[in-house]
């Protein structure tokens, strides 16, 4: 495991370093690695650039596959190329059925072969970086449904496109490949549904719900996409809310009012990617994080577990990181970014 991650790192320390100067982008702020640079942007970056989101890049050209932990091609272009298959061990292709690993996609048989291996590629990229960043990999087999439509989607979840799928034990619906790509979270859906499920294989105890969101949210790059969601609320008052009420949300199941499952949803995300974040970026990073959630994996009680590692349990986790004693890294700052056009 050491010297996969070591791997790893060491390929990304290859990558060009981007000026100071130059991070006007959420794609030029540092990806997230083991071995840091912590906090990844200064809060006056956070209001120009946003948060870091690195789940775009793929769809500018010139992309090439990472080499996963098992020395294969992982992500966009790993499983297809030039609108054509790449044969693989393991690859199973039917009309209406994708498989790779722990991942078997469920879908109408009238899409291509190569319209639904992106969504494969990008799941198996989410494994191969969890199991980089926490040592997390799968223990079982995801069965993902691929409804039709947006309708489709709501009649078989029973919830509206603000959330991206549907995860109940090793069974999920995803909203529709194909509206994820037109709405550009293609990339993120596929990533969080993946960390979701990878989590709650490898933490058999629950961790809180703040918790176990922002890191779906934050693992996911999909930080700036929430911000961005903020502004449409942020007209009726503050975003911002107590872990308590994160929680309830979160727990509290689809509200039947959609317009106010909409914003109590985006909201209790955006609160506990916040949460997250400043857990991560100024507590000890993957490193830190690695750590408790591996003492968690082996049964240690989670409040011993965060006094080991970060000095406080969980209680006084949430308190510390609650976000309307933190505030907005970005000051609240509104702005219309556009992480998905190439700077």
């Amino acid at each position: 495991m050491v010297l996969e991650a070591a791997a790893f790192l060491a390929i990304a320390m290859l990558l060009p370093a981007v000026p100071a100067a130059a991070q006007t982008h959420a794609s030029q702020l540092p990806p997230l690695t083991l071995e840091g640079p912590y906090p990844r942007a200064s809060e006056p970056v956070i209001g120009v650039t946003g948060f870091p989101d690195h789940l775009h890049e793929y769809h500018w050209g010139g992309w090439t596959p990472e080499t996963g932990p098992d020395g294969l091609p992982v992500g966009p272009g790993s499983l297809c190329q030039a609108r054509q298959p790449i044969p693989r061990p393991g690859l199973v292709i039917e009309p209406d059925v994708k498989r790779y690993g722990p991942w078997v996609l469920h879908h109408n048989p009238g899409y291509e072969a190569c319209d639904m291996l992106p969504c494969i590629e990008l799941m198996n990229w989410a494994q191969a970086r969890m199991q980089v960043l926490l040592g997390f990999a799968p223990r079982d087999t995801l069965v993902i449904k691929n409804p039709d439509s947006s309708p489709h989607y709501l009649e078989l979840s029973g919830q509206g496109v603000w959330r991206l799928y549907k995860l109940e034990g090793n069974h999920a619906i995803l909203e529709p490949f194909a509206v994820l790509q037109a709405r550009q979270l293609d990339g993120h859906g596929t990533f969080m549904l993946a960390i979701d499920w990878i989590l709650r294989q490898n933490v058999s105890q629950p961790l809180p719900p703040w918790l176990h969101q922002g890191l779906v949210e934050y693992l996911g790059d999909d930080g700036i996409h929430l911000a961005d969601y903020m502004a449409e609320f942020r007209q009726h008052g503050p975003v911002t809310m107590a872990p308590a009420e994160i929680d309830a949300i979160l727990t509290a199941g689809v509200d039947p009012d959609q317009g106010r499952d909409r914003e109590r949803f985006r909201k209790a995300c955006y609160n506990a990617f916040l949460m997250t974040w400043q857990l991560v970026e100024y507590e000890g990073g993957v490193v830190a994080l690695r750590d408790f959630l591996g003492q968690a994996a082996a049964g240690i009680p989670l409040d011993q577990a965060a006094r080991s590692v970060y000095g406080l349990d969980l209680a006084g986790l949430a308190a510390m990181l609650d976000p309307l004693a933190t505030g907005e890294p970005s000051g609240g700052k509104v702005f219309n970014a556009a992480p998905h056009r190439q700077p």
